[in-house]
């Protein structure tokens, strides 16, 4: 190899510096509660919980019902929160990450929430959209299902049934194929408007419908009738295995037959929450949401062959630990990059996208990226996001070959993609919008939007996508990136392949000028018997 060339390959993560242990905390704003998890991470990912509490804050019955949090529910959250602090004041906690869900999400004033928490308390919130939520409870179920000798590749519908939404993900040979958040969360079904002033036999024939009408849309989406393993997180699924299939103890994840599910449901759905309260002796916000959970998981397991429903006994903030197990210790950021990339092709395949051409440019893309390390500066996280956009950049074909590169930033930025977040979709979708034509520009809305280090971080991994697009201009993947050569003037690329590289050439006078502008070279092609 020539000095000054580097070959291929992803540069190795460096394992975590501490020697020792290192506390986390996670704060999860949801619908109904704001709950608060301290765990101790060991260096080999072991995780010890030290604290798991969780108080009553009706955020949700102000978003669902009004539209906007009121201000004494946020004055009540953030009352909560300074409690936390002094709670987790003695831990010495290295990282602590807050995440909002649907109620916060769903509010006309979810911005003005997160600014006066963060003034008040100097917590930074993050309102993470339907899509990350899978995401979490996927890793959460999957962590639940290793060593209790369940088959986590057989295909699975996981349903975590929150406050504010239903959201399923359809697991296929153990990757996430397909998620969905559906507007049916136990508080939402419960303060639907004039449900106070229903009769309980006409709220249950209500929901009934509503459930059943919000279903047929889901089976659209969602094969139910493969279901192997049928799945239901959250607490009023956890409280039916409490009662027929016993406290969970060590037990992970309990099964319940499927008649005695379906029966309990009914029995719970028939009852008043003064009567639930009376009898289980609930506290009034559990009682009320209680029916409407188990109503809805009910009707989704009608429309499946499972025959038991199996319940981890695990919550979205498990999720957000182990993400933090994997930024402190390098650990399962492959299988993470894996499930992206298996909801980015679905969502290619959706809008019938050259599959051939998109994993090429995906994969030279990021063979780009990896050889140029040095010089760009950027990380595991950004090479991701290269990636979905080499996978999805022409998806916008699907719409018109006039101005693809535009539908194809517009189809990104209203897909969810699993795993990704807002603003990381955001990134994805400028990407797939300078895969061709013109460079980046402060006029450009979706650009302008970004901040200034995210601005820079999609000029730099643009220039890499449009030169690795220019490299199939055939559209027959014929060459490979074999090494490459970046001096003072020019980034000379070898590729193995047919010698006749013209096509190549001529694509790369028209897309490598975002790279000359970036990086300050121009891209040159050389043959395997170039001298």
């Amino acid at each position: 190899m020539l000095p000054g060339t580097r070959e291929p390959g992803p540069r190795p993560i460096p394992p975590a510096p501490e020697a020792g242990p290192r506390t986390v905390a996670v704060v999860d704003i949801g619908a109904s509660a704001i709950r608060l998890a301290v765990a101790q991470i060991h260096p080999d990912g072991a995780v010890r919980r030290l604290e798991n509490l969780q108080r009553a804050v009706p955020l949700g019955k102000d978003a669902f019902s009004r539209g906007k949090l009121d201000r004494r529910t946020v004055n009540l959250a953030i009352e909560v929160l300074r409690g936390y602090q002094e709670i987790m004041r003695p831990y010495d906690v290295a990282a602590l990450r807050a995440v909002a869900t649907s109620a916060v999400r769903d509010s006309s004033n979810q911005e003005l929430f997160v600014e006066r928490v963060y003034m008040a308390t100097g917590i930074a919130v993050e309102v993470i959209s339907g899509a990350e939520e899978d995401r979490l409870i996927y890793a959460a179920v999957r962590d639940a299902f290793s060593g209790q000798g369940l088959d986590a590749d057989a295909d699975s519908l996981i349903l975590e049934q929150g406050a504010g939404n239903l959201d399923i993900a359809l697991l296929q040979g153990g990757s996430v194929v397909s998620a969905g958040s559906y507007p049916l969360g136990a508080v939402r079904l419960a303060s639907s408007p004039g449900a106070e002033r229903r009769k309980l036999g006409e709220t249950l024939d209500l929901m009934k419908r509503f459930i059943g009408s919000a279903i047929d849309e889901i089976e659209h989406s969602f094969p139910l009738a493969r279901t192997a393993h049928f799945v239901v997180v959250g607490s009023e699924a956890r409280f039916a295995a409490d009662r027929l299939a016993g406290e969970a103890g060590e037990r992970r994840v309990r099964a319940v037959a499927r008649d005695d599910f379906l029966r309990f449901a009914r029995h719970v759905a028939r009852m008043g929450p003064e009567q639930l309260a009376r009898k289980y002796s609930l506290a009034p916000r559990d009682a009320e949401t209680l029916g409407p959970a188990l109503l809805t998981a009910a009707e989704v397991m009608k429309r499946t062959p499972a025959h038991r429903m199996l319940v981890p006994d695990v919550s979205m903030i498990d999720g957000v630990v182990l993400d933090l197990v994997a930024e402190t210790t390098g650990r399962r950021l492959a299988e993470l990059e894996e499930q992206i990339c298996t909801s980015a092709e679905n969502i290619g395949r959706r809008y019938q996208f050259d599959e051939a051409h998109a994993r090429y440019v995906a994969d030279q893309a990021c063979i780009l990226f990896d050889l140029l390390a040095d010089e760009h500066g950027l990380g595991a996280g950004e090479r991701r996001l290269l990636r979905v956009a080499g996978l999805l950049h022409e998806v916008g074909l699907f719409i018109s070959s006039n101005s693809h590169h535009k539908h194809s930033e517009y189809i990104i930025g209203a897909s969810d993609i699993f795993g990704l977040r807002p603003e990381e979709r955001a990134i994805v979708a400028c990407l797939a919008r300078y895969h061709r034509r013109a460079l980046p520009q402060p006029t450009h809305p979706g650009y302008a939007a970004l901040s200034r280090r995210d601005r820079a971080t999609v000029s730099k991994l643009a220039s890499l996508l449009r030169v690795a697009d220019a490299l199939d201009r055939s559209l027959t993947q014929r060459i490979r990136v074999v090494s490459a050569e970046l001096g003072p003037e020019e980034l000379r690329l070898r590729v193995g392949g047919p010698d006749d590289l013209s096509l190549e050439r001529m694509a790369l006078r028209g897309k490598g000028d975002l790279f000359e502008e970036v990086f300050g070279r121009k891209v040159v092609l050389l043959g395997s018997a170039t001298a």
